[in-house]
Protein backbone atom coordinates (compact mmCIF):
# COMPACT_ATOMS: atom_id res chain seq x y z
CA UNK A 1 0.00 0.00 0.00
CA UNK A 2 1.20 3.43 -1.02
CA UNK A 3 1.43 6.13 1.45
CA UNK A 4 -0.98 8.07 -0.51
CA UNK A 5 -3.75 5.00 0.02
CA UNK A 6 -2.31 4.46 4.01
CA UNK A 7 -3.38 8.15 4.34
CA UNK A 8 -6.18 7.83 2.59
CA UNK A 9 -7.37 4.76 4.61
CA UNK A 10 -6.31 6.37 8.10
CA UNK A 11 -8.77 9.21 6.82
CA UNK A 12 -11.62 7.03 5.97
CA UNK A 13 -11.51 5.25 9.06
CA UNK A 14 -11.94 8.63 11.27
CA UNK A 15 -15.04 9.40 9.13
CA UNK A 16 -16.30 6.24 9.79
CA UNK A 17 -15.71 6.40 13.60
CA UNK A 18 -17.02 9.27 13.50
CA UNK A 19 -20.40 8.86 12.09
CA UNK A 20 -20.65 5.15 14.04
CA UNK A 21 -19.74 8.09 17.36
CA UNK A 22 -22.42 10.15 16.81
CA UNK A 23 -25.32 7.52 16.31
CA UNK A 24 -24.50 5.94 19.07
CA UNK A 25 -24.70 9.57 21.00
CA UNK A 26 -27.31 10.58 19.68
CA UNK A 27 -29.54 7.12 18.77
CA UNK A 28 -28.84 4.94 22.04
CA UNK A 29 -27.28 7.86 24.61
CA UNK A 30 -23.81 6.12 24.09
CA UNK A 31 -25.28 2.52 24.90
CA UNK A 32 -22.65 0.61 22.60
CA UNK A 33 -19.52 0.07 22.99
CA UNK A 34 -17.39 0.87 19.68
CA UNK A 35 -15.93 -1.68 17.34
CA UNK A 36 -12.61 -2.31 15.66
CA UNK A 37 -13.07 -0.66 12.25
CA UNK A 38 -11.83 -2.04 9.27
CA UNK A 39 -11.26 -1.84 5.37
CA UNK A 40 -10.93 -4.67 3.05
CA UNK A 41 -10.74 -5.29 -0.38
CA UNK A 42 -14.29 -7.26 -0.83
CA UNK A 43 -16.24 -6.49 -4.31
CA UNK A 44 -19.00 -9.10 -3.99
CA UNK A 45 -19.99 -7.79 -0.18
CA UNK A 46 -20.39 -3.84 0.81
CA UNK A 47 -19.75 -4.18 4.40
CA UNK A 48 -19.79 -6.66 7.85
CA UNK A 49 -20.14 -6.97 10.82
CA UNK A 50 -18.46 -10.07 12.31
CA UNK A 51 -19.54 -11.05 16.27
CA UNK A 52 -16.59 -12.80 17.77
CA UNK A 53 -13.92 -10.22 16.90
CA UNK A 54 -16.41 -6.82 17.76
CA UNK A 55 -15.29 -5.89 14.26
CA UNK A 56 -17.38 -3.54 11.98
CA UNK A 57 -15.65 -3.59 8.06
CA UNK A 58 -16.39 -1.34 5.05
CA UNK A 59 -14.94 -2.62 1.38
CA UNK A 60 -13.11 0.18 -0.15
CA UNK A 61 -14.27 -0.45 -3.44
CA UNK A 62 -17.41 0.47 -2.19
CA UNK A 63 -16.32 3.46 -0.73
CA UNK A 64 -14.57 4.45 -4.31
CA UNK A 65 -17.25 3.36 -6.34
CA UNK A 66 -20.43 4.51 -4.20
CA UNK A 67 -21.61 7.71 -2.83
CA UNK A 68 -20.59 8.38 0.41
CA UNK A 69 -24.37 8.46 1.84
CA UNK A 70 -24.87 5.14 0.61
CA UNK A 71 -21.73 4.17 2.60
CA UNK A 72 -23.20 5.37 5.77
CA UNK A 73 -26.28 3.66 5.17
CA UNK A 74 -24.35 0.70 4.82
CA UNK A 75 -22.34 1.78 8.58
CA UNK A 76 -26.01 2.26 9.71
CA UNK A 77 -27.08 -1.36 9.21
CA UNK A 78 -23.89 -3.08 9.71
CA UNK A 79 -24.43 -1.13 13.53
CA UNK A 80 -27.77 -2.58 13.50
CA UNK A 81 -26.16 -6.30 13.59
CA UNK A 82 -23.72 -4.84 15.98
CA UNK A 83 -26.96 -3.10 18.31
CA UNK A 84 -29.11 -6.66 17.79
CA UNK A 85 -26.59 -8.47 19.06
CA UNK A 86 -25.05 -7.03 21.78
CA UNK A 87 -27.59 -5.20 23.22
CA UNK A 88 -30.82 -6.50 21.77
CA UNK A 89 -30.38 -10.44 22.85
CA UNK A 90 -28.85 -11.59 19.33
CA UNK A 91 -30.46 -12.60 16.48
CA UNK A 92 -33.00 -14.54 15.94
CA UNK A 93 -32.28 -15.05 12.16
CA UNK A 94 -29.83 -12.77 10.09
CA UNK A 95 -32.50 -9.98 9.19
CA UNK A 96 -35.14 -11.26 11.49
CA UNK A 97 -37.33 -9.14 14.32
CA UNK A 98 -34.53 -8.32 16.75
CA UNK A 99 -32.31 -7.06 13.47
CA UNK A 100 -35.86 -4.95 12.35
CA UNK A 101 -36.00 -3.31 16.17
CA UNK A 102 -32.28 -2.54 15.75
CA UNK A 103 -33.23 -0.57 12.44
CA UNK A 104 -35.76 1.09 13.92
CA UNK A 105 -33.57 2.20 16.40
CA UNK A 106 -30.71 3.46 14.49
CA UNK A 107 -33.49 4.94 11.63
CA UNK A 108 -32.07 2.61 9.35
CA UNK A 109 -34.67 1.92 6.17
CA UNK A 110 -35.40 -0.99 5.61
CA UNK A 111 -36.29 -2.13 1.74
CA UNK A 112 -39.90 -2.63 1.31
CA UNK A 113 -41.65 -5.26 0.37
CA UNK A 114 -42.31 -6.06 -3.54
CA UNK A 115 -45.92 -6.44 -2.65
CA UNK A 116 -46.07 -3.14 -1.35
CA UNK A 117 -48.18 -0.95 -3.10
CA UNK A 118 -48.79 2.78 -3.94
CA UNK A 119 -51.32 4.62 -1.31
CA UNK A 120 -54.22 5.81 -4.11
CA UNK A 121 -53.63 9.40 -3.83
CA UNK A 122 -50.01 8.65 -4.47
CA UNK A 123 -51.27 7.17 -8.21
CA UNK A 124 -53.46 9.49 -8.51
CA UNK A 125 -51.14 12.88 -8.08
CA UNK A 126 -48.46 10.44 -10.55
CA UNK A 127 -51.34 10.52 -13.35
CA UNK A 128 -51.88 14.08 -13.41
CA UNK A 129 -48.38 14.47 -13.45
CA UNK A 130 -47.75 12.59 -15.94
CA UNK A 131 -50.22 14.72 -17.96
CA UNK A 132 -48.25 17.59 -17.19
CA UNK A 133 -44.97 16.21 -18.35
CA UNK A 134 -46.72 15.94 -21.50
CA UNK A 135 -47.87 19.25 -21.66
CA UNK A 136 -44.27 20.00 -20.81
CA UNK A 137 -43.52 18.29 -23.90
CA UNK A 138 -46.10 20.90 -25.96
CA UNK A 139 -43.53 23.67 -24.92
CA UNK A 140 -41.04 22.15 -27.04
CA UNK A 141 -43.11 24.30 -29.77
CA UNK A 142 -41.54 26.29 -32.19
CA UNK A 143 -44.09 28.92 -31.99
CA UNK A 144 -43.28 31.02 -28.50
CA UNK A 145 -47.07 31.41 -27.93
CA UNK A 146 -47.91 27.81 -27.82
CA UNK A 147 -45.04 26.96 -25.87
CA UNK A 148 -45.97 29.56 -23.17
CA UNK A 149 -49.52 28.49 -23.26
CA UNK A 150 -48.43 24.79 -22.41
CA UNK A 151 -46.31 25.84 -20.15
CA UNK A 152 -48.79 28.30 -18.09
CA UNK A 153 -51.74 25.34 -17.99
CA UNK A 154 -48.68 22.79 -17.33
CA UNK A 155 -48.45 25.44 -14.27
CA UNK A 156 -51.64 25.76 -13.47
CA UNK A 157 -52.37 21.74 -13.53
CA UNK A 158 -49.97 21.24 -11.14
CA UNK A 159 -50.87 23.84 -8.30
CA UNK A 160 -54.76 22.83 -8.93
CA UNK A 161 -54.37 19.04 -8.60
CA UNK A 162 -51.92 19.72 -4.98
CA UNK A 163 -54.36 22.64 -3.42
CA UNK A 164 -57.43 19.79 -4.29
CA UNK A 165 -55.18 16.84 -2.94
CA UNK A 166 -53.95 19.23 0.17
CA UNK A 167 -58.15 19.80 1.51
CA UNK A 168 -58.58 15.94 0.98
CA UNK A 169 -55.79 13.86 1.96
CA UNK A 170 -54.80 14.48 5.96
CA UNK A 171 -51.01 12.70 5.60
CA UNK A 172 -49.20 11.53 2.94
CA UNK A 173 -45.61 9.61 3.11
CA UNK A 174 -42.69 11.58 2.18
CA UNK A 175 -39.26 10.64 0.79
CA UNK A 176 -35.56 12.13 0.27
CA UNK A 177 -33.63 12.03 -2.80
CA UNK A 178 -30.60 13.30 -3.81
CA UNK A 179 -29.74 14.83 -6.59
CA UNK A 180 -26.62 16.31 -8.93
CA UNK A 181 -23.12 16.48 -8.03
CA UNK A 182 -21.65 17.10 -4.90
CA UNK A 183 -19.23 20.63 -4.58
CA UNK A 184 -17.24 22.28 -2.18
CA UNK A 185 -18.17 25.73 -3.29
CA UNK A 186 -21.63 25.92 -4.53
CA UNK A 187 -22.29 27.87 -7.75
CA UNK A 188 -24.89 30.81 -7.31
CA UNK A 189 -26.61 28.91 -10.27
CA UNK A 190 -26.90 25.61 -8.46
CA UNK A 191 -28.52 27.76 -5.68
CA UNK A 192 -31.10 29.19 -8.00
CA UNK A 193 -31.80 26.09 -9.25
CA UNK A 194 -32.71 24.83 -5.71
CA UNK A 195 -34.72 27.66 -4.87
CA UNK A 196 -36.75 27.60 -8.33
CA UNK A 197 -37.82 23.61 -7.14
CA UNK A 198 -39.09 24.33 -3.78
CA UNK A 199 -41.02 27.56 -4.74
CA UNK A 200 -42.89 25.83 -7.25
CA UNK A 201 -42.23 21.95 -7.39
CA UNK A 202 -43.76 21.08 -4.17
CA UNK A 203 -40.75 19.85 -2.75
CA UNK A 204 -37.78 21.17 -0.12
CA UNK A 205 -34.55 21.34 -0.35
CA UNK A 206 -31.52 20.99 1.36
CA UNK A 207 -28.14 21.26 0.67
CA UNK A 208 -26.56 18.75 3.46
CA UNK A 209 -23.09 18.08 3.91
CA UNK A 210 -21.33 15.04 2.58
CA UNK A 211 -17.34 13.59 2.17
CA UNK A 212 -15.54 12.64 -0.96
CA UNK A 213 -13.41 10.24 -0.53
CA UNK A 214 -11.31 10.64 -3.44
CA UNK A 215 -10.34 14.05 -2.53
CA UNK A 216 -10.40 13.39 1.31
CA UNK A 217 -13.09 16.75 2.24
CA UNK A 218 -16.26 17.98 2.85
CA UNK A 219 -18.86 19.02 0.15
CA UNK A 220 -22.15 19.75 -0.17
CA UNK A 221 -25.72 17.86 -2.31
CA UNK A 222 -28.72 18.34 -3.50
CA UNK A 223 -31.18 16.96 -1.23
CA UNK A 224 -35.02 16.67 -1.99
CA UNK A 225 -37.80 16.02 0.25
CA UNK A 226 -41.30 15.09 -0.60
CA UNK A 227 -44.08 13.18 -1.82
CA UNK A 228 -42.33 10.22 -4.01
CA UNK A 229 -43.95 11.32 -7.37
CA UNK A 230 -43.51 15.10 -6.82
CA UNK A 231 -39.64 13.82 -6.32
CA UNK A 232 -39.65 12.65 -9.09
CA UNK A 233 -40.94 15.31 -10.88
CA UNK A 234 -38.31 17.84 -9.14
CA UNK A 235 -35.72 15.33 -10.23
CA UNK A 236 -36.56 15.51 -13.76
CA UNK A 237 -36.84 19.54 -13.68
CA UNK A 238 -33.56 19.67 -11.77
CA UNK A 239 -31.45 17.65 -14.28
CA UNK A 240 -33.21 19.95 -17.27
CA UNK A 241 -32.65 22.82 -15.84
CA UNK A 242 -29.11 21.63 -15.48
CA UNK A 243 -28.76 21.02 -19.00
CA UNK A 244 -29.98 23.88 -20.38
CA UNK A 245 -27.50 25.59 -18.24
CA UNK A 246 -24.47 24.09 -20.00
CA UNK A 247 -26.49 24.30 -23.57
CA UNK A 248 -27.22 28.23 -23.03
CA UNK A 249 -23.78 29.08 -21.99
CA UNK A 250 -22.15 26.82 -25.13
CA UNK A 251 -24.14 28.58 -27.22
CA UNK A 252 -23.75 31.71 -26.25
CA UNK A 253 -19.24 30.79 -26.50
CA UNK A 254 -20.19 29.90 -30.15
CA UNK A 255 -21.43 33.28 -31.15
CA UNK A 256 -19.87 35.76 -32.35
CA UNK A 257 -21.09 38.50 -29.95
CA UNK A 258 -18.61 39.56 -27.14
CA UNK A 259 -20.24 39.29 -23.97
CA UNK A 260 -19.43 41.74 -21.22
CA UNK A 261 -19.52 39.43 -18.10
CA UNK A 262 -18.92 35.89 -17.01
CA UNK A 263 -20.23 32.05 -16.78
CA UNK A 264 -21.98 32.63 -13.40
CA UNK A 265 -22.91 36.23 -14.12
CA UNK A 266 -24.82 34.53 -17.25
CA UNK A 267 -26.43 31.43 -15.65
CA UNK A 268 -27.47 33.28 -12.55
CA UNK A 269 -29.18 35.56 -14.97
CA UNK A 270 -30.92 32.05 -16.51
CA UNK A 271 -32.44 31.05 -13.43
CA UNK A 272 -33.56 34.65 -12.31
CA UNK A 273 -34.85 35.35 -15.63
CA UNK A 274 -37.00 31.39 -15.55
CA UNK A 275 -38.12 32.18 -11.76
CA UNK A 276 -39.37 35.72 -12.98
CA UNK A 277 -41.23 33.81 -15.30
CA UNK A 278 -42.88 31.10 -12.77
CA UNK A 279 -43.29 33.76 -10.63
CA UNK A 280 -45.36 35.91 -13.39
CA UNK A 281 -47.26 32.21 -13.83
CA UNK A 282 -48.31 31.53 -10.43
CA UNK A 283 -49.66 35.36 -10.02
CA UNK A 284 -51.74 34.88 -12.54
CA UNK A 285 -53.23 31.49 -10.72
CA UNK A 286 -53.72 33.75 -7.53
CA UNK A 287 -56.15 35.86 -9.31
CA UNK A 288 -58.05 32.61 -10.29
CA UNK A 289 -58.06 32.21 -6.71
CA UNK A 290 -55.27 29.08 -7.04
CA UNK A 291 -52.86 29.84 -3.65
CA UNK A 292 -50.65 27.26 -2.26
CA UNK A 293 -49.45 28.30 1.41
CA UNK A 294 -47.13 25.50 1.31
CA UNK A 295 -47.20 21.61 3.15
CA UNK A 296 -46.39 22.04 6.60
CA UNK A 297 -46.76 17.67 7.12
CA UNK A 298 -43.39 17.97 4.95
CA UNK A 299 -41.72 21.19 6.74
CA UNK A 300 -42.15 18.75 9.99
CA UNK A 301 -40.96 15.96 7.95
CA UNK A 302 -37.95 17.63 6.88
CA UNK A 303 -37.43 19.17 10.44
CA UNK A 304 -37.24 16.52 11.72
CA UNK A 305 -34.51 14.60 9.76
CA UNK A 306 -32.41 18.35 9.88
CA UNK A 307 -33.51 19.62 13.18
CA UNK A 308 -30.28 22.32 12.70
CA UNK A 309 -31.12 23.76 9.46
CA UNK A 310 -29.70 26.79 8.98
CA UNK A 311 -30.64 28.52 5.56
CA UNK A 312 -27.40 29.35 3.04
CA UNK A 313 -26.59 32.88 2.18
CA UNK A 314 -27.49 33.65 -1.44
CA UNK A 315 -24.28 35.23 -2.79
CA UNK A 316 -24.01 38.44 -4.91
CA UNK A 317 -25.17 39.14 -8.19
CA UNK A 318 -23.09 41.47 -10.11
CA UNK A 319 -25.44 43.60 -12.51
CA UNK A 320 -23.71 43.18 -15.78
CA UNK A 321 -24.33 42.68 -20.09
CA UNK A 322 -23.93 39.18 -19.19
CA UNK A 323 -26.56 38.97 -16.53
CA UNK A 324 -29.37 40.91 -18.58
CA UNK A 325 -28.83 38.16 -21.47
CA UNK A 326 -29.17 35.48 -19.45
CA UNK A 327 -32.42 36.63 -18.05
CA UNK A 328 -33.74 37.26 -20.88
CA UNK A 329 -33.09 33.65 -22.39
CA UNK A 330 -34.49 32.58 -18.46
CA UNK A 331 -37.35 33.99 -19.32
CA UNK A 332 -38.39 32.22 -22.68
CA UNK A 333 -37.23 28.99 -21.38
CA UNK A 334 -39.61 26.19 -21.13
CA UNK A 335 -39.19 23.39 -19.49
CA UNK A 336 -38.89 20.09 -21.69
CA UNK A 337 -37.47 16.30 -20.97
CA UNK A 338 -34.07 16.16 -19.98
CA UNK A 339 -31.43 14.05 -22.30
CA UNK A 340 -30.64 11.57 -19.06
CA UNK A 341 -33.12 11.81 -16.04
CA UNK A 342 -31.83 11.25 -12.86
CA UNK A 343 -31.82 8.15 -11.02
CA UNK A 344 -31.88 7.51 -7.52
CA UNK A 345 -29.38 4.72 -6.33
CA UNK A 346 -30.67 2.01 -4.60
CA UNK A 347 -28.65 -0.77 -3.43
CA UNK A 348 -31.14 -3.64 -4.53
CA UNK A 349 -28.42 -4.65 -7.28
CA UNK A 350 -25.07 -5.18 -6.94
CA UNK A 351 -22.94 -6.47 -3.82
CA UNK A 352 -25.43 -7.07 -0.42
CA UNK A 353 -24.64 -6.02 2.59
CA UNK A 354 -23.71 -9.07 5.19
Amino acid sequence: MSHLDASLDRAWLRQLQAHWQSLNVERLDGALRAPTFRLDEATERLGSWHRDTRTLTISRHHILQAPWRDVLDTLRHEMAHQLADELYGGHDRPHGQVFQRACLALDVEVEPSENQGEEPSEAALRKVLARVQKLMALAESDNPHEAQAAMAVAHRKLLSVHLSDKQINKTHRYIQCVVGRSAAALPLSWKLVGNVLEEFFFVQCVWVTTYNPRKDRLERELELSGRPADVDMASWVHDFLHQELKRLWQRMQRSERALHGTKRDFTVGVMLGFRDRLRAERADCKTSGLVWIGDTDLANFVHAKHPRLRHLRGGGVRRNEALAVGRRQGQKLTIRKPVETSQRRSMLSGPKRD
